[in-house]
């Protein structure tokens, strides 16, 4: 009987862990029979992620698989260059010719206490420009954690503590690279181009931003995060990409014509937003963990041997 009482509580201690390591995770499984697997939410832990994912992103960034994209947004960033003064003089045109106002013109729709909450647009050339804005981001990171905790979805969930990290961890890379590079918008030129005063004092940045917040763009890094981190929990979501790359071309379209931005700050900036937004998707303890299960192809070519003794192909395709 003692033996019996001593197995049998043996065996509590062996399921239990498993009980709780099975509560600690959900999967969900696609159409296409890929999987997903989240741990346990929690924001303040997926924030605190934000160093390790952040040094994962840097990591990444430096491999050899990666010095060919290293190598095109250099080449690219470098061409766009020579060419900024006239993009963005070409870029007015059209603005101008479509009727987009070339100046912001959102507007406050709420105050507190005689203090602007919140802006929004109020024309098209401003709807442009507010894709980038961080409502934008902070609206869909409260859509996410709203439904996650209305129907107890932990994919939902993630995606907005994701969000969360991913608006701190973008918005420190990209400050860092501007107050070293130092590039004048547009609009506060002094010269074609822009001129570039590498590290500028803390207090003359702040005081006079528009002379050294150029490079690289900010408001894109974060948007192409926000769109990165949405379509890697949402795989299945087709639409998703399209549209996203569509809006993100918007924004770049009314930041240049607003003189926010050259077009050169862009490459590096939709490599910063991707980059962290992988990262984090794919990094960290509350990260999403994919596997793809394997399918039949749809479509298959092979050598085909007719009765008659005739050699030729077959096509077979399986739906």
């Amino acid at each position: 009987m003692k033996n019996f009482a001593a197995a049998l509580l043996l065996l509590s201690f062996c399921v239990a862990p498993l009980r709780a390591q099975e509560a600690a995770s959900r999967t969900y499984t696609l159409k296409d029979g890929a999987t997903l697997t989240y741990a346990k939410p929690g924001l303040w832990r997926t924030i605190g992620a934000g160093p390790a994912d952040w040094g994962l992103f840097v990591k990444q960034s430096f491999t050899r698989e990666s010095l060919p994209w290293l190598a095109a947004i250099g080449a690219s960033t470098v061409l766009l260059i020579k060419y900024d003064q006239e993009i963005y003089e070409e870029t007015r045109r059209v603005g101008k010719r479509l009727s987009i106002s070339r100046v912001d013109k959102t507007k406050t729709y709420l105050k507190i206490g005689g203090v602007s909450v919140f802006r929004g647009p109020s024309d098209l050339g401003s709807a442009f420009y507010f894709i980038g804005d961080g409502w934008v981001n902070l609206g869909l990171m409260g859509y996410f954690e709203a439904r996650g905790l209305m129907k107890d979805d932990w994919r939902a969930l993630q995606t907005g503590h994701q969000l969360a990290e991913g608006l701190l961890v973008t918005g420190f890379t990209t400050q860092v690279m501007k107050r070293v590079t130092g590039r004048e918008t547009p609009r506060a030129a002094t010269a074609d181009r822009g001129v570039w005063r590498m590290f500028p004092s803390f207090k003359e940045f702040q005081a006079h931003r528009t002379r050294y917040d150029a490079f690289p763009s900010g408001h894109v890094a974060t948007c192409m995060m926000t769109l990165t981190v949405i379509a890697e929990n949402y795989p299945e979501k087709k639409y998703i990409k399209p549209l996203g790359y569509a809006l993100v071309g918007a924004l770049s379209f009314q930041m240049v014509n607003n003189g926010v931005h050259w077009a050169s700050d862009y490459p590096l900036g939709l490599a910063v937003g991707y980059g962290v937004g992988k990262a984090i998707a794919a990094g960290g303890r509350t990260a999403a963990r994919r596997s793809q299960a394997a399918t039949a192809q749809a479509v298959r070519f092979a050598p085909y041997l007719s009765a008659e003794g005739a050699l030729g192909a077959g096509l077979t395709y399986r739906f």
